[in-house]
């Protein structure tokens, strides 16, 4: 019966949350806005149900509230085929036993044959502009069903100015039906409850300055670029400053894992943990984060968090996001990169100033104003 929660007393919404992709604590971009987002909602509303759709059993303990019930739905959703038999078949069905008011998905996906009505967030819109990133199925079924899941959302959140922008001038969108909800960091982070940097780590670094990337490796993050930059500025340097890039082969990193092999400067940790990243990340002299496109960038905010200097592009969501805490770049230009660290390495004062600049614009993102946000507008489907 629909108001009665699963223990058959009253409540109020029944939400739906498509998490298929919280794996574990160490979470890229999308799944942690999902995490940070829905946690939020439901430690703020607990008169609420939020009931969480997984696609396979994850040996976490995420610390959600009591108001919050894991489901299993079904099938490994990790392929073009497999994500429309989950959204488009799994979904439907599940939302009916769980009578399920409205939905919220925050990964870009939807179901198109579901009555409920959703909230779709919209990280970006990439396949459009650098379709030769994207694996062939992916991008066939992005082509296919993305402007389908825009045009189905009730509602439609993006993470930037400048996504909402783009999905209004290449899909079209009303923009009455957009609402911007930033990334943001959490506040909770303390050095002193850090773990101490792992001793491969430290062995490799020994000691010297390094700049460092934190994030996924795929093309359009610009690690190659980011190479020949780092290799440009160190040249004559004898050693004295290290790259560090942190973080998981996503896709297409032949170019990248080659970079990384023949620059004996550079150092690859593969995929860290929370406290192991944000060491990194105060111990370096500056974050690198050069992308090509992007919808929003958390690593400048985790940056900026820590205090630490920031080098970004000066293109898409990049300025939106880094304000006058960063120096911008033209991430296409090797020269205008291997600049910027010179400036870096060079004038501690300007890495003063920006970490200063730093610790007061990530105060402007909040994860508690972006959950509202997207409560206001599930709220509002119920209307």
């Amino acid at each position: 019966m629909k108001g009665l929660n699963l223990h058959g007393y009253k409540t109020g919404m029944r939400v739906g949350v498509n998490v298929r992709l919280l794996l574990n604590e160490n979470m890229e971009g999308i799944p942690r806005y999902i995490y940070e987002t829905t946690q939020q909602m439901a430690l703020s509303h607990p008169e609420d149900e939020f009931i969480l759709f997984f696609d396979r059993k994850v040996n976490v303990d995420f610390g959600f509230p009591l108001n919050v019930k894991t489901v299993i739905v079904p099938w490994h959703a990790r392929h073009a085929v497999l994500w429309h038999f989950w959204f488009e078949y799994m979904l439907p069905l599940f939302f009916r036993w769980y009578k399920i008011d409205v939905f919220y998905s925050g990964d870009g996906y939807l179901s198109l044959r579901s009555k409920v009505p959703a909230v779709l967030v919209m990280h970006d819109l990439a396949y459009l502009h650098y379709p030769e990133h994207i694996q062939s199925a992916s991008l066939r079924h992005y082509r296919k069903y993305v402007p389908r899941y825009l045009s189905k959302a009730a509602s439609v959140i993006a993470v930037s100015h400048f996504v909402k922008n783009d999905i209004i001038t290449q899909m079209g969108i009303d923009k009455e039906k957009i609402k911007v909800a930033y990334n943001a960091v959490r506040d909770n982070i303390s050095l002193g409850v850090l773990d101490e940097m792992p001793w491969r780590i430290n062995e490799k670094i020994a000691g010297k300055p390094y700049f460092l990337y934190i994030g996924a490796l795929q093309p359009r993050k610009n690690i190659a670029r980011l190479i020949k930059a780092f290799e440009l500025f160190s040249s004559g340097k004898e050693g004295q400053y290290k790259l560090v890039i942190a973080g998981r082969l996503a896709w297409k990193t032949e170019e990248i894992a080659e970079a990384i092999m023949h620059s004996p400067d550079v150092i690859y940790t593969g995929m860290v943990s929370e406290p192991i990243k944000y060491k990194l990340i105060s111990g370096a002299m500056a974050v690198t984060y050069i992308s090509l496109f992007e919808g929003f960038g958390i690593p400048l905010l985790e940056a900026m968090k820590m205090g630490t200097p920031v080098i970004t592009s000066s293109v898409t969501s990049m300025p939106e996001v880094a304000g006058e805490a960063a120096l911008l770049i033209d991430p296409t230009s090797v020269e205008d990169i291997a600049q910027a660290m010179s400036k870096m390495a060079d004038n501690e004062d300007l890495r003063n100033a920006l970490a200063s600049k730093g610790l007061e614009r990530y105060k402007f993102f909040s994860w508690e104003k972006s959950a509202e946000i997207i409560y206001d507008e599930l709220k509002g489907l119920m209307l």
